[in-house]
């Protein structure tokens, strides 16, 4: 809107920054251009899912949308999903959100995204109930971990760019939605074509190997192959079960370091359990 060199004066820029606040957008075509495109893709494909929040002054608040694919995704994957709203703004600086879980080839995938005017900082108010060690027995997905807010990041840095305009936005979105599908599907194809062979003679291993896509199964083999670095140190029965001190040597710092684990076998169940629920969370099983 304007020239680089331009110089404003303060109480000028103090007006956009208050008119911004309240909602005031630069490019009053903006909304109308955004529900054009949503309606068209709503015509395309009926399973095409949006919400446009706007205030008194027809200025865009909030924006969800969510297409077929991350809808059906949503259904297959969803019963884990993280709200990652730490990437970046648009040219208006609304901040921008994703609902992302994640698939069977333990990749992440988008269920859905939002732009919103305000903050949800108020949420972390109760913050205790968000520290992991309350939930390390839940099913996690893996998603405490950092590593996928990076690399939802990585995947968006190739498409999306803060200067753009909302519509622009949403179409190098929607991009970024066709490369994760494409990815999934080859995925998909590569898990047809052939199997990664055991590391084991465990018939255990080669169960997984039958249920587990090949990305899956790759986790459980570097768990089958850590067993040789497991002593059980000691073995007692407690009624029903049997608990069992496992002890895992590692290398730290070219240092033997080792670390005591619970595991507790039930004999009526058959089920399995250590301290660690790494399995549980993870959700290797």
């Amino acid at each position: 809107m304007f020239s680089a060199n331009r110089q404003l004066r303060m109480h000028v820029k103090d007006l956009i920054q208050q008119n911004d606040q309240a909602g005031i957008r630069p490019n009053e075509t903006d909304p109308k251009e955004l529900l054009k495109h949503f309606s068209r893709m709503k015509e395309l494909n009926p399973n095409f899912f949006f919400e446009i929040d706007m205030d008194e002054n027809h200025s865009i608040r909030n924006v969800f949308w969510a297409d077929a694919w991350c809808r059906a995704a949503w259904e297959y994957f969803g019963d884990v999903v993280t709200v990652d709203t730490t990437y970046k703004t648009n040219r208006y600086d609304m901040p921008f959100g994703s609902f992302v879980g994640v698939n069977h080839h333990g990749m992440f995938t988008l269920l859905g995204c939002y732009f919103i005017s305000y903050s949800f900082a108020d949420m972390f108010a109760d913050r205790h109930m968000w520290v992991p060690v309350f939930f390390k027995d839940e099913f996690w997905a893996g998603m405490r971990s950092t590593q996928h807010s990076e690399s939802i990041h990585s995947v968006f840095d190739k498409y999306l760019n803060s200067k753009s305009s909302l519509l622009q936005f949403v179409r190098q979105y929607q991009n970024c939605v066709i490369d994760k599908e494409q990815k999934e599907l080859e995925c998909d194809a590569a898990d047809l074509r052939g199997i990664i062979p055991c590391v084991s003679s465990s018939p255990i291993e080669k169960r997984f190997q039958r249920e587990y896509t090949n990305s899956m199964f790759r986790d459980v083999q570097d768990q089958f192959i850590k067993k040789a670095d497991c002593d059980i140190s000691s073995v007692n029965h407690h009624g029903t079960s049997k608990v069992c001190e496992v002890d895992q040597q590692k290398m730290v710092f070219d240092m033997s370091v080792y670390s005591r684990y619970q595991v507790v076998y039930c004999l009526q169940s058959s089920d399995v359990q250590c301290d660690c629920f790494m399995f549980q969370s993870n959700g290797i099983l």
